[in-house]
């Protein structure tokens, strides 16, 4: 190669450019290529060699670094006169492009600000910083992934300098605070050539106007953290974990690009749906599909190794990391099966980019046809959606619609049956009714007999008459199931000393009230996102009391909890009396039984509810 980069340019015999793509970074040119060997789109940064070993050196650093939120780092190497990085193609709208159209809702800024910190927080844990954070680096890929690129690389191009560990977080920290006043409001809070097209935000006595000031209906809090973080106190998050405990819990992430014309179409949508300013809900034959989690990747077998340039791991960095190098990859392949811009083609379409030894897209599969609902009574049916079952009319009428016998049957017998369903029907619903007053009644009214079986008690403990109604439970206090052990209070233990998950929602995990719960932040991953061992709570006794069995009801499954003496000084410092998994009635029976006054509940993975987020919403516990 002569050193002139243009299309049809086969970077280190491997990866052949193909349509260049904006960059406004000096020095450097971005293309959109093709991995010859694995046959799938990439993106080639071109760098000219003569100043490419620190931005190259930087590169290998961010490759380092595996959470599925950062652009992943394919390749690193030089070659005949230009360094290149080869990073994975995202499929999906940047920050700047979905805001140009109108700004998102304050949920979505929630969720696609706060998986990027969480990020960018994993990275710095491992000691790299991103420095350069503008909207253009931020983007919603086809499948609802949010993907933050340019880590540590890009802050080296534009030549900003790092520093002490504590200026770069909060150097990224205020920048991911200025994507959230972007998000809301479509304008730039910071300075012009990292605006990315964006009009700069409007700003009084020298500082961005409140965002609130833009768009209506932004939330007190982020508009006090926008104030705060980009104003004259310079206070604020500190780190991007800073930033996440402001802005979680998150929810799902539903904004969505436009379809990109040079994919092939999907199916289109039989009518569009009605959304909420920013939320554009994706609706099609895509969704007949469930995307593999974020977090996971398909094997696949390495490329063959052009023997250029091969990479060697920063001093320090221990072996066992993957490292980019030469025609390698420091990550497995993304779990894309087919190009990017859309889960899969149209039924038809063409698959660009399939070589001979490539598998075919599956077919889109049509939606099911709408059915006439069921007749009452009839149990729902398991599986796929299917017609009602057809009845042949019988000899002199018209079938009964309510009628659940054979058809064979004479019709007399048919319609008997009909009312013999009926009327075991109500009855099981007017049980239900009974036990479930009953069950209900019995926080406040039903008084516990003694061991002796010679009175009653009260659940405070207090001695009443058979005759007398006992005192309602005090809030908040919870008895155990068959013992008299009383919950007086309950403390979150974070790790870090902080205060911790919800504390103002404590007194719901013991109110006798199944329908109120606490509940932890959400997180993006099981292990509490990469930012915390675990997470307890310290149950006090109003006495000491032998404790056999802790239930649990949580509303999820799943993840991994402790049981374990001691309090909030040394969570994990007690003895382990029982563990396991966690589910809507959670039984843990304590192996020796304990007298004590204090217990810790330790939370060492996250259970999954039933959205699919991580975190534990605990409706009661119940000691005996």
């Amino acid at each position: 190669m002569d050193g002139v980069i243009g299309r049809g340019t086969v970077l280190s015999g491997r990866y052949e450019l193909t349509d260049p793509r904006p960059c406004a970074l000096p020095g450097t040119s971005e293309w959109t290529a093709t991995d010859q060997i694995l046959v799938r789109p990439v993106v080639v940064r071109v760098i000219p060699v003569g100043g490419a070993g620190p931005a190259l050196d930087a590169a290998r650093r961010a490759s380092l670094v595996a959470d599925p939120r950062l652009v992943r780092v394919l390749d690193v190497g030089s070659d005949d006169g230009v360094g290149y990085v080869v990073t994975e193609l995202v499929a999906g709208p940047t920050l700047d492009r979905l805001v140009a159209r109108e700004p998102l809702s304050a949920d979505q800024a929630r969720a696609i600000v706060g998986e990027a910190a969480t990020a960018l927080e994993v990275a710095r844990r491992r000691g790299v910083h991103h420095l350069a954070l503008r909207p253009s680096t931020l983007a919603v890929s086809d499948e609802g992934r949010v993907l933050v690129s340019g880590l540590a690389l890009d802050a080296v191009l534009l030549g900003r300098a790092g520093g002490d560990a504590r200026t770069t977080s909060r150097v990224d920290a205020t920048d991911l605070v200025r994507l959230v006043y972007a998000a809301l409001t479509g304008h730039w809070p910071g300075p012009v050539e990292a605006a990315d097209g964006l009009p700069t935000a409007p700003e009084a006595d020298g500082v961005p106007v409140p965002p609130a000031e833009l768009a209506p209906g932004v939330p007190g809090d982020l508009n006090t953290l926008c104030v705060a973080t980009l104003g004259r106190e310079d206070d604020g998050p500190l780190s991007p974990a800073d930033l996440v405990r402001e802005l979680e819990p998150w929810g799902e992430i539903r904004v969505q690009g436009r379809a990109r014309p040079h994919f092939p179409p999907v199916v289109a949508d039989p009518a569009p749906p009605v959304t909420a300013p920013g939320q554009v809900v994706r609706q099609s034959v895509r969704s007949a599909f469930t995307a593999p989690p974020s977090g996971a990747h398909r094997a696949q077998t390495p490329p063959t190794p052009s023997g250029r340039d091969a990479v060697t791991p920063p001093m320090g960095v221990p072996s066992a990391f993957p490292v980019a190098g030469g025609s390698g990859e420091a990550y497995p392949a993304p779990t894309e099966a087919y190009p990017a811009g859309g889960l899969f083609p149209a039924a038809g379409a063409a698959f660009p980019g399939a070589g001979a030894t490539s598998s075919p897209p599956p077919e889109a599969f049509p939606a099911p046809a709408p059915t006439a609902p069921l007749p009452p009574l009839v149990p729902p049916q398991a599986g796929p959606a299917a017609s009602p079952p057809r009845f042949e009319p019988a000899a002199g009428g018209d079938p009964d619609p309510f009628d659940f016998g054979r058809l064979d049957e004479p019709a007399p017998r048919r319609a008997g049956r009909g009312i013999a369903v009926a009327i075991v029907a109500v009855l099981v619903v007017l049980a239900i009714a009974f036990a479930a007053k009953a069950l209900f009644s019995g926080h406040t009214a039903t008084a516990d007999t003694d061991a002796a079986g010679t009175g009653q008690h009260s659940p405070t403990g207090a001695a009443t008459s058979p005759q007398a109604s006992p005192s309602p439970t005090p809030t908040p206090s919870a008895t155990a199931v068959g013992g008299t052990a009383v919950i007086s209070g309950l403390t979150v233990i974070n790790p870090d000393g902080s205060p911790g998950d919800h504390p103002e929602l404590l007194s719901r995990a013991f109110d006798g009230d199944p329908s109120t719960y606490w509940m932890s932040m959400t997180y993006a991953r099981a292990s509490f996102g990469g930012l915390k061992p675990g997470l307890g709570l310290q149950v006090q006794l109003t006495q000491p009391t032998t404790v056999h069995t802790v239930t649990l009801h949580v509303n999820g499954t799943g993840g991994n909890v402790e049981i374990r003496t001691g309090d909030a000084t040394q969570p994990t410092g007690g003895t382990l009396l029982a563990s396991g998994p966690m589910s809507s009635d959670a039984v843990f029976t304590l192996d020796p039984a304990q007298t004590t006054s204090s217990l810790v509940i330790w939370f060492t993975q996250l259970p999954t509810t039933s959205d699919g987020a991580f975190r534990i919403e605990l409706t009661e516990i119940q000691l005996g």
